[in-house]
């Protein structure tokens, strides 16, 4: 495969101006990774955002590692069957953080370093006894989905590289787990101008499946809309065969179905400071989402399983705001009927419900 440099340099710049000392402070600029262990089930999420401009702005930094108990030494595990380990932390913007020829974003507990195909990521929390470090080089075609799309008071931009070889390590505490060719890893960017806590709310996921026949499919699917879900631009997803585009699903062919917990609950939330301001804050979580799409050619359906889930509290950097990210993850069974041939494939997902 060939892979377009100057298109990932396009998807990977930093869109914040770093050399404009007036620039406005809702500017939002962030690297988001996944990785999932199809063997075993175990995901994690890795966020690094910016948020307005240096001296007066935000570098904002999430790991979630959701974990099946039985890989857990007895004092790790929980008495649900997914053990889920997460931090949040907000560190200060200071002048030098942030470069951009290469990309890179380093502050206290955190390092961001991407140069072409290849990238660097460590978070470490020493508090919550969390580590995780590794490498990473592009293996599927990149995908500059928009730059400047509507949203909230201002505007959205994305791009996507749905596929790339990882190498590195995770620590929990005192129990390490190797990140190598047997783990799935995607990453997105998010760039633009908007406040949290403004009529915005998506919905969005990432799927890794695989066919008995060992065909490796990435779904992935985005949806802006407004808080309530009620209004929005058009849903599509993207779908790669061996770490290639292959179709495209689009608007009124797709059929979104969220399925919610009977009873409203309290769920795991972060970060702890927040989590105390709502504390008497409970609510109805997915459980599960079941997906149809058709066109005049191809079909898909999509059943999502949801069986861990943690609650993020993101707020403004100008204002007493707040936007609710719901974090799912879970188990996918996938039946695509893409040119004539039929595809039934399982895996696993991580998605989001940004309300």
């Amino acid at each position: 495969m060939t892979l377009d440099p100057s298109l990932i340099n396009q998807i990977e710049s930093l869109r914040i101006p770093l050399d404009n000392p007036e620039s406005s402070l809702d500017w939002k600029d962030w690297y988001h990774y996944i990785l999932i262990h199809p063997e075993t089930g175990m995901r994690i999420l890795v966020n690094i955002t910016l948020m307005g401009r240096p001296q007066r702005g935000e570098i904002q930094v999430s790991l979630i590692i959701n974990s099946p108990n039985a890989l857990l030494p007895p004092s790790l595990q929980t008495k649900d069957l997914i053990a889920t380990f997460a931090t949040t932390v907000a560190i200060p913007w200071k002048a030098n953080d942030v470069g951009s020829q290469p990309l890179e974003i380093q502050a206290k507990g955190v390092h961001l370093q991407i140069q072409g195909e290849q990238s660097k990521i460590q978070v470490q929390d020493k508090r919550s006894q969390l580590y995780i470090e590794f490498k990473t080089q592009v293996k599927a075609t990149p995908l500059l989905v928009t730059e400047d799309a509507k949203f909230g008071s201002g505007f959205i931009g994305w791009g996507l590289i749905p596929g790339l070889e990882v190498l590195g390590q995770l620590d929990l505490g005192e129990t390490q787990f190797n990140l190598n060719s047997d783990w799935l890893c995607y990453h997105d960017r998010n760039f633009g101008r908007f406040r949290w806590g403004e009529d915005i709310g998506w919905e969005w996921f990432v799927i890794f499946a695989q066919t008995e026949t060992k065909i490796p499919l990435t779904l992935i699917l985005d949806w802006r809309t407004n808080k309530t879900h009620t209004q929005g631009g058009l849903p599509y997803i993207f779908i790669y065969q061996n770490h290639q585009l292959s179709k495209i699903f689009l608007g009124e062919t797709l059929r979104l179905n969220w399925q919610w917990s009977t009873v409203p609950y309290q769920p795991l939330r972060l970060p702890g400071v927040m989590a105390s301001l709502f504390s008497d804050r409970v609510l109805k979580m997915p459980q599960s989402l079941q997906i149809e799409a058709e066109d005049e050619q191809d079909h898909l359906l999509l059943n999502l399983n949801f069986d861990a889930t943690l609650e993020l509290i993101v707020p403004d950097n100008q204002s007493r705001q707040y936007t609710f990210i719901e974090e799912l993850s879970g188990t996918v069974e996938t039946h695509l009927k893409i040119n004539e041939t039929q595809l039934i494939a399982q895996g696993f997902v991580y998605a989001e419900y940004v309300q």
